[in-house]
């Protein structure tokens, strides 16, 4: 359970990254439900720079989970991995708490189409992905 658990979540996460590669060359798929919004406009705009650091950071979180899971080898275990995986688990859940105004369980304005997203995807997949690196912490070695 725990492979499956692990390896589902690295998945996902090296997928939300090329999403944002995507999006960062200019794809629009999926782009009007992924930000806040604020009397019908996006609350910000991220810089093409910005997008892509997200990208990179989601294919640096999907690789310490392989690693720290064992599905990926090391000669020893590096503490920076072992720091990588608490920082993750611990983003992934503030992300599902949330800023208490836009996004998250704490969330204000309910009423746009990404809090919906929000409330019925993200924050429970940020739930998992949070999960996924605490059973990676436990069990993986």
């Amino acid at each position: 359970m725990v492979t499956i658990i692990t390896i589902l979540a690295a998945c996902i996460l090296f997928l939300i990254s090329l999403l944002h590669v995507f999006w960062a060359f200019g794809g629009t798929w999926g782009k009007n439900v992924v930000l806040p919004e604020e009397q019908g406009n996006r609350a910000f705009s991220p810089s093409v720079g910005g997008t892509l650091l997200v990208a990179l950071l989601l294919s640096m979180a999907g690789g310490i989970l392989l690693i720290e899971a064992n599905h990926i080898s090391l000669p020893e275990k590096y503490l920076i991995v072992q720091i990588g995986a608490w920082v993750c688990a611990v983003v992934f859940a503030l992300r599902v708490l949330g800023d208490f105004n836009y996004f998250g369980i704490g969330k204000k304005k309910r009423n746009t189409k990404f809090s919906k997203m929000d409330t019925y995807l993200y924050i429970p997949l940020c739930a998992f992905l949070s999960v996924a690196f605490i059973v990676a912490i436990n069990c993986g070695g």
